[in-house]
């Protein structure tokens, strides 16, 4: 069995995923979603129900929790582990479209041919961090690293219309063919209406997202009749570049790909010119036919839960498409008409042990099983039975199997686990644990190692609760702070709502699900100021900066100060503003702008400092006290440090340097054995060491 991947397709090969028959009857032949005015929908057959299981995971692959996911009427929310679960969900006989939103994320979406099993989905939704905020009114060049640019206009409409006037945040993704999670990161799959209404299958050169977004959010596109150009890189080692290709977007309401438009090779780059903003694309589209496979070991056991890649021959970058075989090793979908192909079963049983055959070409619908011979892999039968707390099999969840260093997602329809795998003989341990998803509860993880012909998990009851009542990305059992197994008196801001009922545990006005600032699903981990309360938790997270400053010079009429000294404390995501008055703090105007060396020719005894969490953005104004000169003899000899400095008398030491400017840091100064103070006073020279 292989590793949550989850690579999608590249070639739009709609693989599915099949596993334990529910036996769906088709409904009657209404169109999904209400979307009966679009012919080319027609192309994917009449409605039925099917089952769903799927992960979201951010950029750096870690699951995200709280992401809503949309399959035609029917919705879920992911759970801790990024995993969501449509029991019944009405799409297309060869056609399901996945949504998953969440703020902070620009929208993903995948889609596939739904079987009738339970069919596996992955998404990696991107962050909508902006690269830029610019004034509307002015056209600007927009340049990312790799060497993806776009040319926006100065205008700017809301997306009903009107005129906006006003900041826009510009977000900007390159999604590049040469990154291997260009598959998880595009929307849909490269399915494609070409310009005269005919289907399409699609291979990339590249990609772009990009996102405008107002002062409050809005959504915003470009003004009417003005255009913006896209620049994209082709991948490295991309051959036989045509001059021109199609550009297509991504139809968010319908789920796949439309061609408007195209793009010339100009360099290294396609360069075309866009009329609105979606996930833009230079693909060249190939004709299609349906193909399936079936995956077998040299005993006749289908392999299932494979992840089978396909690309064309002749390809020579990375542009493949691929996805998971089924209980019966089986897996579907669409791939180019009349080009031999490359299928590769990645990492079987260990890692990097790739097996590869070349197939094809095919002019028509085929359907062929490979076995595929022993190598340093072994296969177990994995067991196991799955019920819920009160000892019935659990019918809607999964098993969370991790081995050969990788997670993978087993779902399970009838509280049993029956299913080949294959597995490394250098790395036989595993874990195991399953979760109830309807019921929101998990067992015990499992440990061990595989053993040949079968592997037992026997028998396993889901008790531990993983309810999340109010939905804020914190476990019921994680807000119980106080560790006495009652929810009911755990009220962090005292607002009379329990922690696990209340959507802002500290009363900040941000939400606790919004304090989730790398976008991993877990509010827990983030102390953005560093003060060991998790954000969540914590009203104000930045902090007050409090402090007493000495002048670094010895000039009392003109003190000069280092504010940005902070007695070697190091705060996190803080930035630090210094101003005169409060009232120039508060209205953050007038900052002082040589922070490390202040002149204090006011004589002020106080300024004030903003600091700010560049993190959540919240601030603070603290003060800092000006103390002057410092009262410091290091080297203990009676002459205060600056007076040693200056050779002047401030009243700072016990003796006076008489006009004597030494070493503040040696008592004696000339080495005679006679201290810096005893000379002074008796008028021998303290640099002298002949004089004493």
């Amino acid at each position: 069995m292989k590793k949550l991947k989850f690579i999608l397709p590249l070639l739009a090969m709609l693989f599915s995923f099949s596993c334990e028959k529910d036996n769906n009857i088709p409904l009657n032949q209404q169109q999904v979603d209400g979307l009966t005015s679009n012919p080319f929908l027609d192309n994917f057959g009449s409605s039925i129900t099917a089952r769903f299981i799927g992960t979201v995971v951010n950029e750096d692959h870690t699951p995200i929790s709280g992401v809503t996911i949309t399959i035609g009427s029917s919705m879920a929310i992911t759970d801790a582990n990024g995993v969501f679960s449509v029991e019944e969900a009405i799409v297309y006989e060869k056609f399901a479209y996945v949504k998953a939103t969440k703020n902070g994320f620009i929208e993903g979406s995948r889609t596939l041919v739904p079987t009738d099993g339970v069919n596996q989905v992955a998404i990696m939704l991107l962050d909508i961090d902006p690269i830029a905020t610019v004034a509307s009114g002015q056209a600007l060049t927009f340049d990312l690293p790799g060497g993806v640019s776009v040319d926006l206009p100065a205008d700017f409409e809301t997306e009903y219309g009107y005129a906006y006037q006003g900041d826009v945040s510009v977000v900007i993704k390159h999604l590049n063919p040469d990154n291997e999670s260009m598959s998880l990161q595009m929307p849909g799959a490269l399915i494609a209406e070409n310009a005269s209404g005919d289907l399409r299958v699609l291979e990339t050169y590249g990609m772009i997202a990009v996102e405008l977004v107002g002062e409050n959010g809005e959504d915003l596109t470009m003004a009417d009749e003005t255009f913006a150009t896209i620049s994209i890189p082709v991948p490295t080692n991309a051959t036989s570049l045509p001059a021109t290709i199609p550009l297509w977007y991504f139809d968010e309401v319908y789920g796949y790909w439309k061609e408007e438009g195209f793009a010339n090779l100009e360099g290294n780059k396609y360069v075309g010119e866009v009329s609105h903003f979606s996930f833009w694309n230079c693909d060249a589209p190939f004709a299609s036919l349906e193909f399936c496979v079936t995956l077998q070991d040299e005993n006749g056991n289908p392999l299932s839960n494979n992840y089978v890649q396909l690309q064309r021959t002749v390809t020579s970058w990375n542009s493949y498409s691929g996805g998971y075989t089924d209980q019966n090793g089986l897996v579907c979908g669409l791939i180019p008409a009349d080009e031999a192909l490359t299928l590769t079963v990645q990492d079987y049983g260990c890692v990097t042990n790739d097996y590869i055959e070349t197939i094809g070409s095919y002019s028509e619908d085929t359907n062929m099983t490979i076995i595929i011979p022993e190598t340093t892999a072994l296969t177990t039968n994995l067991l196991g039975v799955f019920n819920d707390c009160n000892g019935d099999a659990a019918t809607n969840g999964y098993v969370q199997l991790f081995y050969n260093n990788v997670s993978s997602i087993i779902p399970i329809t009838d509280g049993q686990l029956d299913l080949i795998i294959d597995y490394c003989t250098t790395d036989t341990s595993f874990s195991a644990q399953f979760f109830d998803v309807t019921n929101g509860q998990s067992t015990d993880a499992v440990t061990g190692n595989f053993t040949t012909v079968t592997t037992d998990l026997g028998t396993q009851l889901s008790c531990t609760d993983l309810s999340d009542s109010d939905a804020d990305g914190v476990l019921d059992l994680n807000e119980d702070l106080n560790g006495n197994n009652d929810l009911e008196d755990d009220d962090t801001d005292q607002d009379g709502i329990p922690d696990y009922l209340d959507t802002d545990d500290d009363g900040d006005g941000i939400e606790t699900i919004d304090e989730d600032y790398d976008n991993d699903g877990n509010p827990m981990n983030e102390d953005s100021d560093g003060d060991q309360i998790p954000d969540y938790l914590d009203a104000q997270d930045v902090i007050v900066f409090n402090s007493e400053i000495y002048a670094t010079n010895c000039d009392a009429s003109n003190a000069q100060y280092d504010l940005t000294e902070t007695y070697g404390v190091i705060y996190p995501n803080t930035d630090f503003s210094y101003f005169e008055t409060q009232a120039d703090a508060e209205a953050s105007i007038n900052a002082i702008i040589n922070t490390s060396i202040y002149t204090n020719s006011s004589l002020l005894e106080v300024l004030f400092v903003v600091t700010t969490n560049t993190i959540t953005n919240q601030s603070a104004i603290g003060q800092l006290d000006l103390l002057g000169l410092e009262f410091i003899d290091s080297d203990q000899d009676g002459i205060a440090d600056c007076d040693e400095i200056s050779g002047l008398d401030n009243g700072f030491g016990t003796c006076s340097p008489n006009g004597n400017i030494t070493d503040p840091n040696n008592a004696d100064s000339d080495g005679d054995g006679v201290d810096d103070c005893a000379e002074s006073n008796s008028g021998t020279d303290p640099n002298d060491p002949l004089d004493f």
